[in-house]
């Protein structure tokens, strides 16, 4: 993506070629993918005709965003891994240039859906970090969200501890949440019921680092394993900008 002209370009040539596909492009927008299916197999995923995953398997999230064609009637493809034919699910999108998109796939294999979210990825405030969460079980049904210093008991009357999502419901994705940077024990428990953990993210803490972009996904557990899981989980990805610039993106 780094662009080079030959000499004989006049640096008035230059800029104008610049204008219309420097680095980020304006006919650009950029695609992560996280694969929430509890009991899909590994997929690949294209949005028109950029692949933005391969074999991706079950609670993992790609790592960096994609850059991908802008346009108003984008078409998002989800195949079985290694197949470019028959997409399991596909679905028409609107993308904005130079915006970020994470794209979900949510729900079991025969109820599967793909939800597509705009990412707010401005810094924030010093000092601070952002947290979206994402319930993406759907065998959970409704849950609290608490999000507190490590260790502390969601259960003592003399110290009661408030969710900072009250009745969160499958499919529902947050905006994005700014709070301190630090260490944080996350854990989600049945509505109104907080004696009964199903996610525990553990006492040590998760560092949540100033100035990063998280994404938290409340995950069935996954039934592709032997024996199959029992246990709910909690995947943490980062969202990180695209670095724009001659020597990047």
């Amino acid at each position: 993506m780094k662009l080079q002209f030959p000499r004989l370009f006049t640096p008035i040539v230059a800029a104008a070629l610049l204008a219309v596909t420097g680095c980020g492009g304006s006919s650009s927008a950029y695609v992560k993918f996280i694969h929430a299916s509890p009991g899909a197999p590994n997929v690949d995923v294209q949005v028109g005709s950029m692949s933005v995953a391969q074999n991706a398997a079950y609670g993992t999230a790609t790592s960096n965003y994609a850059k991908v064609d802008a346009g108003a009637n984008e078409a998002i493809q989800v195949f079985a891994s290694g197949s470019t034919t028959k997409p399991v699910i596909t679905q028409s999108q609107s993308l904005t240039a130079n915006q970020y998109y994470t794209v979900i796939a949510l729900n079991t294999p025969s109820s599967l859906q793909l939800a597509v979210e705009s990412d707010d990825l401005t810094a924030p405030t010093s000092g601070n970090c952002k947290l979206r969460v994402v319930h993406a079980a759907p065998s959970a049904g409704a849950v609290d969200v608490y999000v507190t210093a490590p260790g502390v008991s969601l259960t003592n009357p003399m110290n009661p501890v408030k969710p900072v999502l009250s009745n969160f419901t499958f499919g529902t994705v947050t905006q994005y949440l700014e709070v301190p940077a630090g260490s944080y024990e996350v854990r989600v428990t049945p509505t109104g019921n907080p004696s009964v953990v199903a996610i525990d993210t553990g006492a040590t803490g998760v560092p949540l680092m100033a100035g990063d972009i998280y994404t938290a996904v409340a995950l069935n557990p996954n039934p592709s394993t032997n024996p199959p899981g029992t246990a709910f989980s909690l995947l943490l990805t980062q969202d990180m900008p695209v670095q724009t610039g001659m020597g990047g993106y």
